[in-house]
C-alpha cells in the first residue's frame, strides 16, 4: 500500500497504481484513502478521479467524493468525478415496441410477413407484406395504425388461419430482413424497405438474419427428429413445388411401373427416384434448392415460436448438412407429382386484401 501511495505522487505511474488500488481489500482501500491527501501529493485529485469510475463499492465511492470535496474547499482545483455506466438521474425514455409476424406458405405458395413499428406511444407504422415463393414480394401495404387497430388486425389474421396454416410472432428485425429479401427477388418496394431499414437499424433483436436461427436456446431434453418425420408436419402440407412442365411430368411419373410387366414395388420406387433425380438436373428445378433452404430456415423459426422444439432441433440439425436441401427438394418433387387431387384448405386469409 505504501508503494501505491508513493507512486500516486508521480503522474507517470498513476495508471498502474490505479490498477493496483483496485486489487486492494475494502479496508485497505479506506486506509489508503486516509493517507493520500497530504501537502506534498499534488496529484491526489487526479488520482482520485482516475480510480473513481472503476470503483463499485458505494462506501469507497462516497469516501472518494468526500476527499475530492475536501480538496476543492481547500482551494485545490479538481474535476468532478466521472461516473461510468448509466447516470443515476437520467431522462426516462419510453421504450418503443417493435414486432414482427409471419405465416407459412399456403396452397398458392404465398405467405404473409408483417412488421409493426411504434413511432410514438401506442401509434404504429404497420407493414403488411405478401410474398410468393418464386416471385418474391408481390404486395406491400403500409399504414399508420393505433394500438387498438393493430391488435384487431392480429386477431383477424389469427382467426383467418385454417388447418395447416400458422401465424407466429418473430423478431421485428427478422421480419424486415425477410421483406427486404423478398423485395430483392421481385424488384418491387425497394424504396419503402430502405426507409423501414433506417427506422429499425438500432433495434437489438436476438434474431436478425437466418444464421441467428441456428443458435436459439434449446434444452437438451428436446430430441432431434428425423427430416422424414418433420416433413409430415401439417405446416408443410399446403406447399408444393411448381414448374413449367409439371403436367407432362406428372403423367410420365404416374406411368412408371404401369407397363404390362409387373415390377416389384422396390423396383418401381427406384425408377421413380431416378426420374426425380433427372428432373432435379433441370435448371428450373435446380435453382429451387437455395429458396427451399431459406424456407426451411424460416420454418425452423416457426417451430421454435410454436415451442415444437424437437422439430426445430431436427430441422436445424438437418440444415447443417450441405446436401440436405437437395434431398428435401426431391421429396417435394415427389409430393408435387402425386396425381391424387386434394381439397384445398388452410389458406391464410388476408382480412384487408
Amino acid at each position: 500500500m505504501e508503494e501505491i501511495l508513493n507512486h500516486s505522487e508521480n503522474t507517470e505511474d498513476l495508471g498502474n497504481q490505479a490498477a493496483a488500488f483496485h486489487r486492494l481489500s475494502k479496508n485497505e482501500k479506506l486506509e489508503f484513502l486516509g493517507k493520500i491527501i497530504k501537502p506534498e501529493n499534488a496529484n491526489a485529485g487526479a488520482f482520485l478521479n482516475l480510480i473513481y469510475p472503476g470503483e463499485t463499492d458505494k462506501d469507497i465511492q462516497k469516501h472518494i467524493r468526500m476527499l475530492l470535496h475536501k480538496l476543492k474547499t481547500a482551494g485545490i482545483k479538481t474535476e468532478e468525478p466521472k461516473i461510468s455506466g448509466e447516470p443515476v438521474l437520467r431522462k426516462i425514455e419510453d421504450k418503443k415496441e417493435y414486432r414482427g409476424f409471419m405465416s407459412n406458405f399456403d396452397d398458392s405458395n404465398t405467405r404473409v410477413v408483417l412488421s409493426a413499428l411504434e413511432v410514438k406511444k401506442n401509434n404504429f407504422i404497420f407493414l403488411n407484406g405478401t410474398a410468393h415463393f418464386t416471385d418474391g414480394l408481390v404486395e406491400l401495404l403500409t399504414a399508420p395504425v393505433d394500438r387498438k387497430g393493430f391488435e384487431e388486425i392480429l386477431r383477424e389474421y389469427r382467426r383467418g388461419t385454417g388447418e395447416g396454416m400458422v401465424f407466429v410472432d418473430i423478431s421485428s428485425r427478422y421480419a424486415v430482413y425477410i421483406l427486404e429479401e423478398e423485395s430483392a427477388k421481385s424488384g418491387k418496394y425497394k424504396e419503402e424497405i430502405t426507409q423501414v431499414k433506417k427506422f429499425t437499424s438500432r433495434v437489438q433483436d436476438s434474431i436478425q438474419k437466418p444464421e441467428d436461427i441456428y443458435g436459439l436456446e434449446c434444452p437438451e431434453t428436446a430430441h432431434s427428429l428425423a427430416i422424414e418425420k418433420i416433413l409430415t408436419h401439417a405446416i408443410f402440407e399446403p406447399f408444393k413445388l411448381t414448374w413449367s412442365s409439371i403436367d407432362e411430368d406428372k403423367k410420365e411419373y404416374s406411368n412408371i411401373g404401369g407397363s404390362t410387366i409387373v415390377l416389384p414395388p422396390y423396383v418401381v420406387e427406384e425408377k421413380k427416384r431416378a426420374f426425380l433425380k433427372v428432373l432435379l438436373e433441370r435448371d428450373e428445378l435446380k435453382s429451387q434448392t437455395a429458396p427451399i433452404k431459406r424456407m426451411l430456415e424460416d420454418y425452423a423459426y416457426i417451430f421454435y415460436s410454436l415451442k415444437e422444439l424437437p422439430y426445430y432441433r431436427g430441422l436445424t440439425d438437418c440444415l447443417r448438412d450441405p446436401g440436405a436441401p437437395m434431398n428435401v427438394v426431391l421429396q417435394f418433387l415427389a409430393k408435387s407429382l402425386d396425381t391424387e387431387e386434394k381439397k384445398e384448405e388452410g389458406l391464410i386469409v388476408n382480412p384487408y386484401g
